[in-house]
């Protein structure tokens, strides 16, 4: 038989992925207490016939030991891969001991960029689909809710524009009337229709999804009609939703883009209902390899922001995924700091030292850390 054993951690990303890259006859699982639930989550993803569990104290060698030599000994005449990605470190030294000895053993390691490297050959291994789906069922919180960046259409494009040129002819009121709301605005924009105005008429009114229109006055300019009509108008209007979608239509271009989501809203476990999500997260991006997860603001108001987006994406989808940060307006140093001190990919649009060609600066900025190796 091809058996895969597998020590299994918090993590399981490389306990997944393993597995489906190596397609083996049985799997034999080493947990602890504490990763058993990883194991259910591993099974239940994949259709296992043939499995055993196989629980283990993390930290007592002679016990680590005896089980290691244990299963040597099971398997000696079949064809086995030791996956030592996840799980202790303990174990990690202890079984990677016993079974680099044995003839019929490889050890194996599933990196963050899903390269499984066969330590005996020294060769590698990338030739396997890789499922972002299944990864945020493994953690736990199955993405069900979100717009594909497909269904978008040029005349969202058009919206967007429209959107982005009534923020310029009154900033402060197109914010107030649109982006900065307070509970009681916050409950009425979720209506189907409805209008909003300010005390000097300014006002946005809407009818869900596809018609927006805001009336804005200039000193300079007077009063200024903006029809927002398009599919996605609504979303797009609020929220500077149009803002993540320019975003979306920038990373659309960029040849590791596999599948883009926006609007993308984890409600918590077992409940289905949105109406007061876990987490919302502007974008997420299928590289192919692993996860991208984006958060889009014009402007950071307060450093928690970055906080809270780091967390989320650990928690959503692991170690090995990458998170970015865009801003319209340019970061403060203390917000560049946190982002760097996170391992979150900072990126403003009103950065100097970019120029006019953004989009391959961002790209290029990508490119550099994608491959990269989180260390936290």
């Amino acid at each position: 038989m091809k058996v895969h054993i597998t020590l299994v951690g918090g993590q399981p990303a490389p306990v997944y992925n393993g597995i489906i890259a190596i397609q083996p006859d049985k799997v034999v699982f080493i947990h602890s207490k504490e990763s058993h639930s990883v194991v259910d989550a591993v099974t239940k993803e994949i259709n296992i016939v043939n499995y055993e569990k196989q629980p283990l104290n993390v930290t007592d060698p002679t016990s680590i030991l005896v089980l290691a030599e244990k299963i040597a000994k099971q398997f000696q005449d079949d064809e086995v891969t030791l996956n030592i990605s996840s799980g202790p470190k303990s174990w990690t030294y202890l079984f990677g001991i016993v079974f680099n000895k044995m003839p019929n053993a490889s050890v194996v390691y599933m990196d963050q960029n899903n390269v499984l490297w066969n330590y005996r050959t020294m060769e590698a291994k990338s030739d396997f689909e890789f499922n972002m789906d299944a990864l945020f069922r493994l953690y736990g919180n199955p993405l069900i809710h979100y717009v594909p960046f497909s269904e978008y259409t040029e005349s969202d494009k058009s919206s967007m524009e429209s959107l982005a040129s009534a923020r310029i002819f009154n900033f402060a009121n197109f914010n107030e009337l649109t982006t900065i709301l307070s509970k009681e605005k916050e409950i009425l924009i979720r209506q189907n229709n409805g209008k909003l105005s300010l005390s000097n008429g300014d006002c946005v009114e809407w009818e869900r999804p596809d018609f927006a229109r805001i009336e804005l006055t200039s000193k300079r300019h007077g009063v200024e009609e903006f029809i927002i009509e398009s599919p996605h108008a609504v979303n797009m209007t609020f929220h500077a939703g149009w803002f993540e979608y320019k975003v979306a239509r920038m990373i659309s271009h960029w040849r590791y883009a596999k599948d883009i989501r926006l609007n993308c809203i984890f409600p918590p476990q077992g409940s289905k209902s949105i109406q007061h999500p876990k987490n919302e997260i502007d974008i997420i991006v299928n590289t192919g390899s692993k996860i991208l997860f984006v958060e889009c603001k014009t402007k950071i108001t307060t450093s928690t922001d970055i906080d809270k987006f780091r967390t989320a994406v650990k928690n959503y989808g692991g170690l090995g995924s990458k998170a970015l940060f865009v801003t319209d307006s340019p970061m403060t140093e203390l917000n560049l700091e946190k982002c760097r001190e996170s391992d979150i990919i900072a990126f403003s649009l009103s950065d100097p030292k970019i120029g006019s060609n953004k989009e391959q600066i961002l790209f290029k900025t990508l490119e550099n850390e994608l491959f990269n190796i989180n260390t936290k």
